[in-house]
Order: structure tokens, then C-alpha cells, then sequence
């Protein structure tokens, strides 16, 4: 039995009662459609106040889909992978001169979870992933991984040192990251 449920601010929630559910379920796809799996001796009240409990978490992976379909469908997916590291590579460079930092070598990797990582011995890897990103946060990621080279960690130190480079918004920017999904290339 299917059911629907208006959720103000969200929109239409499909219920659905399930025999081999055991226990109730948001499923929200990338079409933004939100389902609700309850199982078959669970009330539609539980449900619902299941439902409400969840409705931050819902909104939550809804913008992420969002943003996802933003960079998904943004203009540089034909971007020239070549030049665009090169041009990361020069932004690199040129932080790195105007602020007094000293790197080893600079290499692109296609990571899974990290925009960018540095080695002890001072190395910097940036995911390729980062020439889909707005210019302003390729360069929070670039000016991050330099001030690594000062605080190998993230101590209050090193967020104090990378706000003296980003107008004190390290993390703001940090958050706004967090929005975007890496890209298989």
C-alpha cells in the first residue's frame, strides 16, 4: 500500500508499508524524490513522527543533491584538464611566493575523499577533482594545503593561520566544501 504525505518545506513524501522492512526507512534519490518504508506493524502516527525527527537530515542530503546536480551540469565539464592544472599549479605557486611558503613538488591525484594532502616531506597532492570547483574555493584548498607546511595538523593554530589568508573565513569555506562530491575522471 502506497500513501502520500505533504511535509511543509519538503514537499510530497511517498509512504510505503513494506513486509520485509524491519525497521522504517528515508530513502532520498537523486531525483530529489523522498521515500518513507515503514514497516508493516508501525503505525502511520510512528511514521510520522519518525518523519518529522528526520526532516533536518532530509533537507540536508536535498541540497546535497542539489549542489551536486549544480556541478554536475556547470559548463566546465569539458574543461581542459591539462591547462587547468597548470593554471593550479601557477595559483599554487604564486600563494606560495606572496605568503613565504615553501613546498617540495606539487602533483594532481584522483582521489576519493580528499580534495588535497600534503607528505612530510613537504609534497602537496591536489585532487583532480578540484578544477570543477568556483576559483575561490580551489584557492581556500591550495592556501589550506600550504599552511600545512607550517601546522601538520588542524590545531587552532593552523585554522588562526589560514584565516590571515582568506579574510577569516577558513571555516565557512570549509562547510561550503563539505557540499560538493568528487567526480570520478
Amino acid at each position: 500500500m502506497q500513501q502520500q504525505l505533504h511535509i511543509p518545506d519538503l514537499g510530497p513524501i511517498s509512504c510505503s508499508y513494506s513486509l520485509r522492512a524491519s525497521c522504517l526507512r528515508i530513502t532520498v534519490r537523486p531525483d530529489q524524490t523522498v521515500t518513507l518504508t515503514i514497516p508493516r506493524n508501525t503505525s502511520l502516527q510512528e511514521a510520522q513522527q519518525f518523519l518529522q525527527s528526520k526532516i533536518s537530515w532530509i533537507k540536508k542530503q536535498l541540497q546535497r543533491i542539489e549542489q551536486y546536480n549544480k556541478l554536475k551540469d556547470h559548463p566546465v565539464s569539458n574543461i581542459d584538464i591539462e591547462k587547468a592544472q597548470r593554471d593550479l599549479f601557477d595559483r599554487l605557486d604564486y600563494f606560495s611566493k606572496k605568503y613565504n611558503f615553501s613546498y617540495n613538488r606539487a602533483s594532481f591525484r584522483n582521489q576519493k575523499t580528499k580534495w588535497g594532502s600534503f607528505s612530510r616531506k613537504n609534497n602537496i597532492n591536489l585532487n583532480i577533482n578540484i578544477v570543477y570547483l568556483p576559483t575561490y574555493l580551489q584557492d581556500y584548498i591550495l592556501l589550506h594545503e600550504l599552511c600545512h607546511l607550517r601546522y601538520k595538523n588542524h590545531s587552532k593554530q593552523f585554522w588562526e593561520e589560514l584565516d590571515k589568508y582568506i579574510d577569516g573565513r577558513a571555516k565557512v569555506l570549509s562547510k561550503e566544501l563539505r557540499g560538493y562530491r568528487m567526480r570520478l575522471i
